[in-house]
């Protein structure tokens, strides 16, 4: 398991992106929501959401935001089965 965290200041907002792995996010602190596919989250601290394996996701903080998030890359990575993809 790989754990990471971001820090997104108001207002940014990541570009499209899609991986292998499967990820969970906590958000921190902060606020903002998440675009999954078709399908968009409004989040805040405390909530837990997850980006199943190469689903289209894009984070926007609405407030100074902190995400934590875990996965399986490490494992992938390893093995050789990880694959991202930058989106625009």
């Amino acid at each position: 398991i790989g754990t990471f965290m971001q820090l997104l200041p108001r207002g940014f907002a990541t570009q499209a992106y899609r991986s292998t792995d499967a990820t969970v996010f906590t958000p921190v602190e902060g606020a903002g929501r998440t675009q999954i596919g078709d399908a968009v989250i409004e989040w805040s601290a405390r909530d837990v959401f997850v980006v199943p394996s190469w689903a289209e996701v894009r984070h926007e903080a609405t407030d100074d935001a902190v995400l934590f998030s875990f996965s399986d890359r490490p494992v992938q990575l390893a093995i050789g089965l990880f694959r991202e993809e930058r989106l625009s």
